[in-house]
């Protein structure tokens, strides 16, 4: 993700968080302290905060999860490809005053493209995790950090470091609300921003799932000051197992200010459509 493209989140049923809501359990005696799982997922456009990250391409994705269950404790790894070009945009510098603005809305605005097109020559994002994710009665709690990794990026500013802390509460054993605060120093070479996830599962009859999620990308400087535009993304999702432990989700994916992305083909309302199956 490059200046000043922005990126929003992928509301598809459990690829819709970045954390595992990991429970903190006693163990029978012959039970193991360890716990690995896998997922695997195809879906047709991988979004994440509003942003397609595969230039409204499909995408093949999957990962890894390992926890400790005795202490909560949680490693993981998740990949999925991207589109190089996905994020590269454009804006119009008045040279009057030389202000950012989004269109040539005075009579010498000049047209600017972005040096380094999005990803910059990475086809493929990795992600890893690391946190703690314990549970106090119906309190769940996930304290942790993520590293978006894109290898063979010419623009090193596109690896970022992540923070999170996020809270859920178990009502009547029927759905959990959760919120979370994102938090990055130094979000894609865009200074420090924070992003907030709001989000709820309501299970609905002939076992389908609705998931609704609210987020919200605040950077602490705007664009003229090396920072990015602030917006909101909003998604809602249905899905349901169909197969042997095959999930199909069906999302609808928007977000506020589409004119502010650097890459406006890339953002607004989108419908995606994703299988996915955990092991």
């Amino acid at each position: 993700m490059n200046a000043p493209r922005v990126r929003t989140a992928c509301a598809v049923a459990a690829l819709l968080s970045a954390g595992h809501g990991i429970t903190q359990q006693a163990l029978a005696a012959d039970e193991s302290p360890h716990s690995l799982k896998a997922n695997v997922a195809l879906t047709s456009n991988y979004m994440f905060r509003g942003i397609s990250q595969t230039n409204n391409g499909p995408a093949v994705q999957g990962g890894f999860d390992y926890t400790y269950v005795p202490w909560s404790l949680y490693l993981g790894a998740w990949g999925s490809n991207v589109d190089s070009s996905s994020g590269s945009g454009y804006y119009y510098l008045d040279q009057g005053n030389q202000q950012v603005i989004v269109g040539p809305d005075t009579a010498d605005a000049l047209y600017q493209s972005l040096k380094a097109p999005g990803y910059d020559g990475a086809s493929m994002e990795l992600d890893l995790k690391a946190g703690w994710a314990p549970t106090f009665g119906k309190l769940s709690v996930d304290l942790g950090y993520l590293r978006y990794q894109y290898p063979m990026t010419k623009t090193d500013a596109n690896n970022t470091n992540e923070y999170h802390l996020g809270l859920g509460y178990d009502v009547m054993g029927y759905f959990t609300p959760k919120f979370t605060a994102n938090y990055s120093e130094d979000f894609y070479g865009l200074g420090g921003a924070w992003y907030y996830d709001l989000q709820v599962a309501v299970p609905l009859p002939y076992a389908f799932s609705l998931t609704a999620h609210y987020g919200w990308t605040r950077y602490n400087h705007s664009v003229n000051n090396g920072g990015g535009y602030s917006y909101d993304d909003y998604s809602v999702s249905l899905s349901r197992e169909v197969y042997s432990g095959v999930v199909l989700a069906l999302a609808w994916v928007d977000r506020t200010d589409t004119d502010l992305c650097a890459a406006p083909f890339q953002c607004g309302s989108t419908g995606v459509f994703t299988l996915s199956k955990s092991f």
